[in-house]
């Protein structure tokens, strides 16, 4: 009923053609079938405003300006966050930084960011080589302006409101062809497809996100932002985009905790798709997935010490495998568990053979690891991989 509600307000909202122009776009971010967000862009003159609008993972607005220069680069900036009825978010928690009010003006080789901390003006200075532009939190338009300025420049830079952003960072801007690029952050590909410098479309299906982007009818953003807001409302926050979870079982004289999140399906394609072949997955969603077991484990004829680890899944249309680590901390702060794209193979103890179940008579929605009859399931959709457990 939750994803009926979400869907109907969207839709409706969706009804209300405003008419497409160069002048005003919108892209519309879904994962799978569900639309998780929306941005509309509108330039007049020179200026361009445009607003970003998500209900998953949870209700937000972002509202920005900026004003260009007749040599098309940014010349000021200004971004705001809020609530779906309009009214500014809080002050960051953490920082005390306004919601609202934050500006970037750029001068020269320059740029100004009017950062308001605790209630009071802040102004900080730092440089800003040709190409620099602001950072937009999950804008698509932002990106289109990079690959723009990447062919103009040869490279492009983005700058923050982050404190710890004392200089602007050069995002990897790879141009394939006179209408495509790919964007390379951390490892991970984001495909662009322009025409006339205007993105098209965006794939995201390489990263971490999954989002497709496309160019859609301008719409009322402002009704689809009140439109989720009441569903939120009415019917609690939209189905999170993982949801975690975590398997106890006990097996023999061991005590096993698995903890896990779990990804939605959303009518991809799952295996092969959405989890490549021959290319080692976190085995769920967000962080690395754990395994905690205080005695010896047998798992597919493989001891397993007792002890604290990361799995792994390595599938493939031949023979597939659960790769079992040792890392288990995020690098960068230890006082975290490992992220699911930090694996380490140097950290693996054991490569072990899974086998691979089709045609399963439950559909899973959502990513299911459990332990049952001996064995270890991994199951997705109606298909996946088992695996047997016992103690040692």
């Amino acid at each position: 009923m939750r994803n009926a509600v979400v869907r109907a307000c969207a839709v409706a909202a969706l009804a209300l053609p405003i008419g497409l122009s160069a002048q005003s776009r919108v892209f519309i971010m879904k994962l799978g079938n569900d639309t998780v967000g929306l941005e509309r862009v509108v330039k007049t003159g020179n200026k361009i405003e445009g607003v970003v609008v998500r209900h998953i993972p949870a209700n937000s607005v972002l509202k920005y300006s900026l004003v260009l220069a007749k040599d098309g680069h940014v010349e000021s900036y200004e971004q705001g966050s809020y609530r779906a009825d309009g009214t500014p978010n809080p002050a960051n928690a953490q920082t005390g930084a306004a919601a609202v009010g934050l500006k970037m003006t750029f001068v020269g080789d320059t740029v100004m960011r009017d950062v308001p901390t605790n209630g009071q003006p802040a102004v900080r200075r730092g440089p800003a080589p040709k190409g620099t532009l602001p950072a937009i939190s999950g804008s698509w338009f932002a990106y289109e302006l990079q690959v723009a300025a990447a062919r103009k420049y040869g490279k492009a830079y983005t700058m923050s409101f982050a404190a710890n952003a004392t200089a602007p960072v050069s995002p990897d801007i790879r141009i394939i062809t006179r209408d495509s690029a790919e964007i390379v952050n951390q490892g991970f590909r984001i495909g662009v497809k322009t025409r006339r410098d205007m993105l098209e479309h965006g794939d995201a299906s390489l990263t971490t996100q999954k989002l497709d982007v496309t160019l859609t009818k301008d719409v009322d953003v402002a009704t689809i932002a009140s439109a989720w807001a009441a569903a939120a409302g009415a019917a609690g926050p939209a189905a999170p985009t993982n949801t975690p979870d975590s398997v106890i079982a006990t097996i023999g004289s061991a005590h096993v905790r698995i903890l896990y999140s779990r990804p939605a399906k959303r009518g991809r394609e799952l295996w092969g798709k959405l989890v490549p072949f021959d290319t080692t997955w976190r085995l769920g969603a967000d962080y690395a997935t754990q395994l905690k077991t205080d005695a010896d484990l047998n798992i597919g004829g493989t001891k397993i010490a007792a002890g604290t680890y990361t799995l792994w899944l390595l599938p493939s249309q031949g023979q597939s495998f659960l790769l079992v680590n040792t890392k288990l901390l995020d690098p960068r702060d230890t006082t975290r568990r490992l992220w699911g794209t930090e694996w380490d193979p140097a950290n693996d103890i054991a490569r072990i053979e899974v086998q691979k179940h089709m045609n399963l008579p439950t559909e899973e929605e959502r990513f299911h690891i459990y332990i049952e009859n001996g064995m270890l399931m991994m199951h997705w959709g109606n298909s996946g991989y088992g695996v047997s457990i016992k103690a040692n």
